[in-house]
């Protein structure tokens, strides 16, 4: 587990096997975004000032690669098949794509650009303004735009199934939830859900979405067989960030304002448990057994381990990487959205 902080030019390391702090990564600067690659043998580290991604070995905390970048990386995203990394500035609306070995590609004119994301061959969404550039990450070809409404505003937030085969599009603003068949580029559907709306996280097994309504005080459950909304959970507290754990069967919510953990059990749809935290929490992450969840609070970069199984508060870490608002697991396993 890797923790960090937008402010501290270390990451802390986690062994998830004895909760303790097993090392620490220094950098030259504080980090951007980060992303775990090898299941946590090495972790790339974004530098958006210098224009650099960086891979450490997280065994040693040594350099292993350096990749300079035209693209100022404010978002980063890993291609499923490959070792193509894309990185986007949205203030200049570019994207470039980094690949071992060859030159770099850039795709410009991408005005509003607010969000992006691979799908399982490779393709990648880029959300700007209200459509949905589709480029192939291997070659950096364009190919045709998804589209949506203007009048629903902006687009907030997109994503893709992991099975491929859905493209996820969020208007956050007016509630609008578009869903495009990856195949076809057809719209298969168009839901209004009461606004705001959270970031949506499909499914590991691509079944469902999970998307949080109403300012996260309900979630919504949308099936991608019938491509409508199968369930909406009431939540005991507004939700700012949200993950799975258990095998993928249970929802983790946590509430800044409530300074608290709400647990649902997806399969049954009931509530398992409200937890206090010792803080407001900022970020959260499961273990790769899915048992344990760790959750940065807001105060003196702690960690609360949670136990899932038996609903506690396990254990308070003290990483000193005050402020932590990134918590990477080594494999991804539903961290925190």
């Amino acid at each position: 587990m890797f923790v960090a902080s937008p402010s501290v030019s270390d990451i802390a390391v986690i062994d998830s096997a004895t909760d303790a702090v097993a090392s620490r990564i220094r950098l030259s600067a504080p980090p951007g975004p980060i992303v775990a690659l090898d299941r946590g043998a090495k972790l790339l580290v974004a530098n958006t000032d210098e224009r650099r991604l960086t891979v450490f070995d997280t065994v040693t905390g040594a350099v292993a690669a350096d990749h300079p970048t035209t693209v100022a990386p404010v978002l980063l995203q890993v291609s499923p098949v490959g070792q193509t990394l894309a990185v986007a500035d949205p203030r200049a609306g570019s994207v470039e794509l980094v690949r071992p070995g060859a030159a770099p590609t850039i795709i410009d004119g991408l005005p509003d650009l607010r969000s992006m994301a691979f799908e399982a061959k490779g393709l990648l969404l880029v959300a700007h303004g209200s459509s949905v550039a589709l480029i192939d990450g291997a070659t950096g070809r364009r190919g045709p735009k998804l589209a949506v409404a203007a009048a629903d505003g902006p687009i907030a937030h997109v994503a893709a199934t992991p099975g491929g085969d859905l493209a996820v599009v969020l208007q956050a603003e007016r509630g609008v939830l578009s869903l495009f068949d990856l195949r076809t580029q057809d719209k298969v559907s168009r839901l209004v859900l009461p606004t705001p709306l959270g970031r949506p996280f499909p499914s590991p097994d691509s079944q469902f979405i999970l998307l949080p309504v109403d300012g996260g005080r309900a979630l919504s459950v949308v099936s991608t067989w019938t491509y409508r909304e199968s369930r909406r959970l009431p939540l005991k507290a507004p939700v700012s960030g949200f993950g799975l754990g258990v095998l993928q069967s249970v929802f983790v919510g946590l509430s800044v304002t409530s300074r608290s953990m709400q647990t649902i059990d997806l399969q049954d749809r009931r509530n398992l448990a409200v937890l206090a935290l010792p803080g407001a929490p900022k970020a959260g992450a499961p273990s790769s057994s899915g048992a344990k969840f760790y959750v940065a609070l807001d105060d003196g970069g702690r960690i609360a381990v949670v136990d899932l199984l038996q609903p506690s508060v396990a254990r308070i870490i003290e990483t000193a990487i005050d402020g932590a608002t990134a918590v990477v697991p080594a494999l991804d396993g539903g961290f925190c959205h």
